[in-house]
């Protein structure tokens, strides 16, 4: 039978873990290509983040050797290419104007919401407008994990876990609270699959936390 954590207390041990690791804020500085990746938003802290909560987690989950891509997808790639980048472009037009025409029909409907719909000429300078975000407020902590199964179950457990943390919330300024799907509003992560999923056992946290303090 597996032992049990509350996710309160598996929040505060990841972030605990993670603040050793190196804060990395380009591709080009990872050392290693497989892994799991962690953002930090400037301005979002928490109990359990003083300095930086966790606001997504990331994978790549079908391929080896594809961090470092992975991870330039969201500095410099284009909304078809990560569903981050969808979500930060529709909140950052949300914000700005809740009827601007790259999103309607209606929330996630609209061409620049939806995945593999094409974009207009507005769209790119709202790519660009993403960029420019990413690189200016974004940066991110990375765990080597080279076993794409392991790696992939850890990405759904730690995502509903830190989802679940009832002391790690979102600034009221926060942009995600203009994203269309209400799991990343509710979670106060840029994630949105597996929140709401079973969080971590103690017997799984404790391996997750042995690979970070290994990691590179």
């Amino acid at each position: 039978m597996m032992s049990a954590v509350t996710p309160d207390k598996a929040c505060k041990e990841i972030h605990k873990a993670l603040v050793a690791k190196p804060l990395r804020t380009a591709p080009a500085q990872m050392p290693f290509a497989d892994g799991l990746y962690f953002f930090y938003e400037q301005g979002e802290v928490s109990n359990h983040g003083p300095n930086g909560r966790i606001v997504r987690v990331g994978n790549h989950p079908r391929s080896q050797g594809g961090l470092v891509n992975r991870l330039r997808m969201h500095f410099s790639g284009n909304k078809n290419s990560s569903v981050f980048r969808r979500f930060l472009g529709g909140a950052l037009l949300r914000k700005a104007n809740p009827n601007d025409p790259c999103l309607a029909p209606a929330p996630g409907k609209g061409h620049w919401e939806k995945q593999d719909a094409k974009t207009c000429s507005c769209c790119g300078p709202t790519e660009a407008r993403v960029s420019d975000l990413v690189r200016q407020r974004f940066a991110f902590r990375c765990v080597w994990i080279p076993d794409k199964n392991e790696r992939n179950k850890l990405e759904a457990l730690l995502v509903a876990t830190l989802a679940t943390c009832a002391l790690c919330q979102p600034s009221s300024s926060w942009l995600g609270q203009y994203a269309y799907r209400k799991k990343v509003r509710a979670s106060g992560l840029w994630n949105s699959q597996y929140v709401g999923d079973p969080t971590i056992d103690q017997l799984t946290l404790g391996h997750f936390l042995n690979l970070v303090a290994v990691s590179p």
